[in-house]
């Protein structure tokens, strides 16, 4: 015979299996992250509402606009109509009477509570009568308290601190409110047979560690709260160890042997090259890479920089072992405009050094595609640029040493894993476009080693960054003007959105801003616009255009955020501002301030000073070191948002937190290398 549901229900379970929850309800949860019971237990609570104190009616008086419970009996009912329906009933608990009002879910209310029925009220108390709220005989009131019946014999509630969950919109729009969800919740908490173990009981042991069956019901019912922090405790602790030992596993799938590779002539040879000095930020990069490169071990290093470093040339020199050695290598960008950006940049240098290049992208006719594939596969063309195609089964090598990722966090672990494929030997290299602080960078990026690029070159100017208040917008656009005309400068407008939305009228679209710029004050002037939506080869001769100073004024969404380089461009102007996270901003400040000329940033943005969002952009106009920057925005967005950290799993993280945590991450990090095992039992 077999064994029921519920003598199998686990972490694993599908939420439907809950009674209550329908097909409509689940798909809410679906919607919301939660398909699993599992699930479900990590939606903790987002606050407690305190029962634990009955207050005599009588005594409510004293309390304005605090919360407060009594328990007493419904004396009458009463729905109230007018422009709008309210339900109104009374309760009295023998020392005095008040009252309870509803506006929403009246039917509902209606139907839950009669007169005679003793309940236990929770809500915040409004007191009205007399106009000194605190003397006695007012009359109290609450508007939509929280309701339960109570039986005659008990005298106080059964939960004493009742959870109160977030909610989605997809969860009101299923009906699936707070009785409804705590109901579920604690229906998984009685039935549930089969809790996981992941740490191991040393780890248990050794930290004091509570049951994790206990930390999860103490989550959602606490005996007191003030106990919370210790079962909170286990919970970050559970989850920063899965993380660990997921970056182990990562660190180890990846770490394979290599091939020894040497750059021989061809550093001194592409040194000689460059028309500049590479900074010491650039030479210790450099010397670190060319190392690792010698190695028996596969390379799999994140080269991480500022806005301006020389990332580029610096991942160019670590490909140079490849080129001497006779094998090939493959530079990974995640936008057909990069692809192309890249190819210009790389193209001079591979030509000089005798390399043929070649850029693979999914605009290119099927004829010269299948020619680039096959001098790939034959080894003829030794560097092949691309985008997703990349990835593609049909592109191969002959012999694959390296593999540069740029924007590495627009790709995930599966796809760094779908390149190693195509030679398990070659390399990896991986670059970030937005600089982590030195201290979080072993924490977010655990499976990777690390080196940064923190000097800028000589002589750079800071941006100078400005927020721009409506009123004095017109004067930002004769200045701009000004400049264009007097010092031959060229200008970015960047813009939050390629159309026009009714329902966001405040938001800058880029046809709108187009429009309104050449047929305005820079009335006459070279303009021009792109974004996602514009054709690949138009946009390749607008870029080309703003590159070489035809164009002065080019209308943009943040297509321009990386990988762009116009020396000519000396002014950004950003709409929107308050759209974009602190990182981004940066990354579109960085496309100007790239030579010896005054540069600017204008920031336009609907906000205030005395806002969240004006304070975050003042923080922004006064700081320029993308290291501290990325810390401020990592602060305030979370890794998940900033980093591009979704397709890893570090967004499972629910109470603990990457920053925060930082310290605690490394000693359990140390503890998952020194042989800590999962479902280990020593």
């Amino acid at each position: 015979m077999p064994r029921s549901i519920d003598s199998r229900l686990d972490f694993l379970s599908p939420v439907k299996l809950i009674p209550g929850l329908g097909a409509k309800r689940a798909a809410a949860l679906h919607d919301s992250g939660i398909d699993t019971i599992g699930d479900l237990l990590h939606h903790f609570p987002s606050r407690y509402i305190d029962r634990s104190i009955i207050t005599p009616i009588a005594d409510l008086y004293k309390y304005p606009n605090l919360s407060r419970t009594v328990i007493g009996t419904i004396t009458k009912t009463r729905v109230e109509r007018g422009r709008t329906t309210r339900l109104r009933i009374k309760i009295d608990d023998g020392t005095a009477g008040m009252e309870a009002l509803w506006f929403h879910g009246v039917a509902f209310f209606r139907k839950m509570l009669h007169t005679g029925m003793r309940v236990l009220c929770t809500g915040t108390v409004k007191v009205s009568g007399p106009s000194d709220e605190t003397v006695p005989g007012a009359v109290p009131l609450m508007f939509h308290p929280a309701m339960e019946s109570i039986s005659p014999d008990r005298h106080t509630p059964e939960i004493a601190f009742l959870p109160h969950y977030p909610l989605t919109l997809a969860m009101h729009d299923a009906r699936l409110h707070q009785r409804t969800l705590f109901k579920a919740v604690r229906w998984a908490l009685d039935n549930i047979k089969h809790w996981p173990e992941l740490l191991p009981k040393t780890i248990e042991t050794k930290k004091k560690i509570p049951p994790l069956s206990a930390c999860i019901r103490e989550m959602h019912i606490p005996s007191d709260p003030a106990g919370l922090p210790r079962f909170e405790a286990r919970i970050i602790y559970e989850e920063l160890y899965r993380l660990a030992v997921s970056l182990v596993w990562s660190r180890r799938k990846f770490r394979q042997p290599g091939r020894s590779l040497d750059a021989g002539p061809l550093a001194a040879a592409f040194r000689n090259l460059l028309p500049y000095a590479l900074t010491e930020g650039q030479e210790r990069a450099i010397e670190v890479l060319l190392t690792d490169a010698k190695s028996p071990l596969r390379m799999h290093r994140l080269l991480q920089g500022d806005v301006g470093s020389g990332k580029t040339v610096a991942a160019f020199f670590a490909c140079l072992p490849a080129f001497n050695e006779g094998v090939q290598v493959a530079w990974l960008v995640p936008t057909e405009a990069l692809a192309q950006q890249a190819f210009s940049v790389l193209s001079p240098w591979c030509e000089k050094l005798g390399i043929s290049l070649a850029v693979l992208s999914g605009g290119i006719a099927a004829e010269q595609k299948r020619r680039i594939l096959d001098r790939c596969a034959s080894g003829l063309v030794r560097c092949l640029i691309g985008t997703h195609a990349l990835l593609q089964p049909t592109v191969g090598f002959k012999k694959l040493g390296m593999i540069v990722i740029d924007e590495q966090h627009k790709f995930g672990a599966a796809q760094r894993l779908a390149l190693q494929e195509k030679d398990p030997a070659a390399d990896f290299l991986l670059m970030s476009a937005t600089p982590i602080p030195q201290t979080l960078a072993q924490t977010l990026y655990g499976d990777l080693d690390i080196v940064s690029i923190q000097s800028l070159p000589a002589g750079r100017i800071p941006v100078g960054t400005h927020l721009v208040p409506s009123h004095k917008r017109p004067a930002m656009e004769t200045f701009v003007r000004d400049e264009i005309l007097k010092n031959n400068a060229q200008a970015y407008y960047v813009v939050p959105r390629i159309d026009k939305d009714d329902e966001y009228e405040t938001i800058a679209d880029a046809q709108s801003v187009f429009d309104s710029l050449s047929k305005g004050v820079f009335s006459g002037m070279p303009c021009a616009m792109v974004h996602g939506g514009t054709d690949l080869e138009q946009q390749q001769r607008i870029m080309t255009g703003f590159t070489q100073g035809d164009i002065k004024i080019l209308v943009a969404t943040t297509i321009i955020e990386v990988g762009i380089d116009a020396p000519g461009a000396t002014i950004i102007i950003i709409e929107n501002a308050e759209r974009f996270g602190l990182s981004q901003l940066h990354q579109l400040r960085g496309r100007v301030g790239r030579s010896h000329r005054k540069s600017y940033c204008f920031l336009l943005a609907n906000t205030t000073e005395h806002d969240l969002a004006g304070q975050r952009l003042d923080y922004f106009r006064m700081h320029h070191d993308g290291f501290e920057i990325a810390e401020m925005d990592l602060r305030l967005r979370g890794p998940g948002e900033v980093l591009g950290v979704r397709q890893t799993g570090k967004d499972d993280l629910i109470k603990a937190d990457i920053i925060r945590d930082a310290d605690l991450f490394r000693e359990i990090l140390l503890e998952v290398e020194r042989g800590f095992k999962p479902n280990a039992v020593k």
